[in-house]
């Protein structure tokens, strides 16, 4: 029951998606741009972001997070307005996401933004849930996407937040939003592995 619901809000937040982007997505599309070269750029952005995070250049650094970001909207709009979505596609764009939110915490690392350890924390925090719901799906065959409270877009939004806080106000806001999304993510992978134990159980029974 509760996988269905999940997929239910799933949608809803799909179709809204589809529709918003698919004008851009068509925009790009045309000028021959594929989904793969988009997804695949968006990690050597991340590499600029690391460079300027290095260099204590805040500014720079979320500009060039941004556009990381945006090209990781972009990606899943071309593929879908040209109908070039592929599972390798989606396997890509999993593996820039992971890429782009890891140079984010070594950025802040690199650039004396975060202790190391907190950095560690963080990202280690951040990825759990995503593997819990992988091997979640692989052992059991139920979706668990939507499943806990604190998800991607969350998660970058809170660190967006951090960065935003810092630039205007010159006091450690990082380190706080890093804590923040290291305590929620925790939580979200434990409603993850409640989730898969619940369906698990009730398939056995």
């Amino acid at each position: 029951m509760a996988s269905n619901n999940t997929n239910r809000k799933r949608s809803k937040v799909r179709i809204w998606y589809e529709r918003a982007f698919i004008p851009l997505g068509k925009f790009f599309g045309k000028l021959g741009i594929s989904p793969n070269m988009v997804t695949v750029l968006s990690i050597f952005v991340g590499c600029v972001m690391v460079f300027y995070l290095w260099q204590r250049n805040l500014i720079a650094g979320l500009i060039t997070f941004g556009i990381a970001a945006f090209l990781d909207i972009l990606d899943g709009s071309i593929a879908r307005a040209m109908k070039k979505t592929s599972k390798f596609g989606m396997l890509l764009d999993h593996v820039s996401d992971r890429c782009v939110e890891f140079l984010l915490i070594l950025g802040f690392i690199l650039g004396a933004f975060l202790p190391g350890w907190l950095g560690a924390l963080t990202y280690f925090s951040m990825i759990l849930p995503s593997y819990i719901r992988a091997r979640g799906e692989a052992v059991s065959g139920i979706s668990g996407e939507s499943v806990g409270f604190f998800e991607r877009k969350e998660k970058l939004g809170i660190l967006l937040m951090g960065m935003i806080g810092e630039i205007f106000t010159k006091y450690r806001i990082i380190p706080i939003a890093a804590l923040i999304v290291t305590v929620f993510s925790l939580i979200t992978a434990l409603q993850r592995i409640i989730f898969f134990h619940k369906e698990l159980a009730n398939r056995e029974n």
